[in-house]
């Protein structure tokens, strides 16, 4: 597994302000994947989701200049800001994988824009997703 990005440093006063601003606490080991890749691209980048191939192109950016900035996301989203998913990375067409926040849960989700924001379950945590992506 590797990594394409520019390595630029977030700290975790910058993580703490954006999981203030969503009312929620990343989990660990995505905290511990944005403060390394932020905004990073996948080698390899292929996840199977219900026998559907879909591409994990990039992690969301907890820095506000980056196009890819999660807060920016989730405004221009529709329906995105009272709902209990955020995103954590994107798919070249729009689409995005999400934590879907419930009560004493946070799994991650597949949202699919075209398809009337038809949401799949994709697995339990952030480890288990870096683990499904194949060539």
């Amino acid at each position: 597994m590797k990594w394409n990005c520019e390595n630029k440093v977030v700290t975790s006063d910058v993580i703490k302000m954006i999981e203030t601003e969503l009312k929620i606490k990343f989990p660990k080991d995505f905290i511990k994947n944005i403060k390394q890749y932020d905004g990073g691209y996948p080698i390899p980048n292929k996840i199977s989701i219900e026998g559907q191939e879909e591409v994990l192109n990039n992690l969301v950016s907890f820095l506000e200049e980056d196009t890819s900035f999660i807060l920016d996301i989730i405004s221009n989203t529709e329906n995105f800001r009272d709902s209990n998913l955020v995103p954590i990375a994107e798919d070249p067409f729009g689409n995005l994988f999400c934590y879907s926040f419930g009560e004493n849960t946070c799994k991650i989700v597949f949202w699919h824009h075209e398809k009337n924001a038809e949401i799949k379950y994709v697995c339990n945590n952030f480890e288990e997703l870096i683990a499904m992506l194949h060539e």
